[in-house]
């Protein structure tokens, strides 16, 4: 078992669902594979791969897509009471290259963050997803058209691209509170 997912408070069935899935070096840090290039995480660094492969953990129908492994464990400690069965469960992490995946079956869910770029970041991926690509300009004036669609920053979400495009694509976005990601929000939980 890894020290550091310990140390971060990562709930035991969490840590021995991804254990397959991580390598731990002998100074505690991690290890994900992205085919040939890495995550890597320690205590003060976290290092997230511009990958041509993603990291995959799980098989399961409930796919779950992020930037970086540790934000899918991260995501699954804080709302593990929510899944009794983790077989259930597929993880995918794109590192820094949202095109790098195929089209899963399955209900998606997006982790990225409550920032500008997580909310672009869900808009690129989804429509990845459908095989679609979407350009997306800022504009001087602090907004950003899409697909000829002009939102601002405070309006820019999934759900607002979709309703004006007139998309149901039925992927949803998961969002930590009050952090703006699931790793940020569990680091200052447990450490």
């Amino acid at each position: 078992m890894a020290f550091l997912l310990n140390k971060l408070g990562v709930p035991r069935n969490v840590r021995l669902f991804f254990e397959p899935f991580y390598q731990v070096l002998t100074d505690g840090s991690i290890l994900f594979a992205f085919g040939d290039d890495f995550e890597h995480v320690g205590i003060n660094y976290h290092r997230v791969p511009i990958a041509v492969n993603p990291w995959i953990a799980g098989s399961g129908p409930l796919v779950f897509i992020s930037f970086s492994a540790i934000e899918a464990i991260s995501f699954l400690s804080c709302h593990a009471h929510s899944f009794p069965d983790l077989t259930l469960l597929q993880f995918i992490a794109v590192g820094c290259h949202w095109n790098n995946f195929s089209h899963s079956q399955g209900k998606i869910t997006l982790l990225f963050g409550q920032d500008i770029l997580g909310r672009l970041s869900d808009i690129k991926v989804s429509t990845a997803l459908r095989n679609k690509q979407a350009a997306i300009r800022y504009r001087d004036d602090g907004r950003f058209v899409i697909e000829g669609h002009t939102f601002s920053e405070e309006q820019l979400t999934l759900n607002a691209f979709e309703k004006t495009k007139g998309i149901r694509s039925g992927i949803r976005t998961q969002k930590p509170r009050h952090f703006n990601t699931f790793f940020e929000q569990l680091k200052q939980q447990n450490l």
